[in-house]
């Protein structure tokens, strides 16, 4: 089934259209990695997708319905993910307050801390990262924070994940393990977007390329 539609996607700064007429679809289960240049308008539409800049025209369909993005939260109500290159995780803060940040339950809810922890170190261990929820941010490798992140977007029932050059940082037995995850979260019907210029890695990982130049599809 077809998670994701952006059609005609329109978005223009001052001077300048930075997606003329832009198309996108994801499937559920796929790795549909995003190619282009720099300036080619790739960071734009996942931006637009996101939350981060609004549209300027067209349409989003998610499930197939119509949605409205306005901002980050909309997005995240759509199950929208965006993992990006930087790494925006508190060092000072433990895995498992990395993981619940921002996503704090209501008064009319109470959790534990040690409720959260065995939550945490479940979703670790289906992970098999070998971590201890209890451990700093800062104790890390660029890898295992990457990691942290996609557990996050899971946490957050996301059904749509954005990859932005995620393995820019990694060695090749680090990358082995991230498209061993990126395969079970795909076998678990989430959808993937995956941007990078490493072209050698599209073989491996992509099932659908779509390629951007000059703001256009």
């Amino acid at each position: 089934p077809i998670l994701l539609e952006m059609n005609g996607i329109e978005k223009n700064f001052p001077g300048v259209r930075a997606l003329d007429n832009v198309h996108l679809d994801l499937r559920a289960g796929e790795v549909h990695a995003l190619l282009g240049e720099n300036g080619a308008g790739k960071s734009t539409l996942i931006k637009v997708l996101g939350g981060i800049y609004k549209k300027d025209g067209g349409e989003i369909i998610i499930n197939g319905e119509k949605a409205t993005i306005n901002d980050v939260k909309d997005a995240e109500k759509y199950g929208i993910s965006i993992i990006h290159q930087e790494i925006v995780l508190v060092p000072e803060m433990t895995i498992t307050d990395n993981i619940y940040l921002g996503k704090e339950l209501g008064p009319a809810v109470r959790i534990s801390r040690a409720e959260m922890q065995k939550t945490t170190q479940e979703l670790l261990d289906s992970f098999e990262m070998g971590l201890s929820a209890t451990d700093k941010i800062s104790s890390l490798n660029i890898a295992q924070q990457q990691m942290i992140e996609i557990i996050r977007a899971t946490f957050s029932d996301a059904k749509i994940i954005v990859m932005d050059e995620p393995t820019s940082s990694l060695s090749d037995k680090e990358v082995d393990a991230l498209f061993e995850t990126v395969r079970k979260l795909t076998a678990k019907g989430i959808g993937i977007i995956y941007i990078s210029h490493r072209m050698s890695e599209l073989d491996v990982i992509a099932d659908r390329v779509s390629v951007y130049r000059d703001g256009k599809y």
